[in-house]
């Protein structure tokens, strides 16, 4: 049994449920420490009106908190629905959405870290 047909057989789209709702955690996760570390070190306005009410009252728990349950119920919602071929696809569509707000994150954060010499500090990491 080659590679390809091990990835695409019975249980093809199990596997690649599993391994974009991983992904999906990944960059989740990612976008959460983002953030954080954009509202702590930048001038940073957030976008989320959600997130925006808990930054704005320095609930950071509770976003961590909100970031975790929303991604876990999505995360649960996908996996029960892995046997279907539009619940994979809006999976793929919410990966994408996500490698493309990473993307974006990488650009900011390089931009904050060469503006840092004009807020009369640096960054400390």
């Amino acid at each position: 049994m080659g590679p390809l047909r091990l990835y695409f057989g019975e249980n093809a789209r199990s596997r690649r449920h599993a391994e974009l709702i991983g992904i999906l955690w990944i960059l989740s996760l990612a976008d959460l420490g983002f953030t954080l570390w954009a509202h702590f070190f930048t001038p940073f306005h957030e976008v989320n009106p959600l997130a925006r009410l808990f930054l704005a009252h320095n609930l950071i728990p509770g976003l961590i908190l909100f970031k975790l349950v929303v991604t876990t119920i999505g995360a649960q919602i996908f996996w029960r629905l892995r046997q279907h071929r539009r619940a994979e696809t809006a999976l793929w569509g919410i990966v994408i959405v996500y490698v493309f707000l990473t993307i974006r994150w990488s650009s900011y954060a390089t931009s904050a870290l060469a503006m840092s010499g004009s807020w009369g500090g640096s960054f400390q990491g």
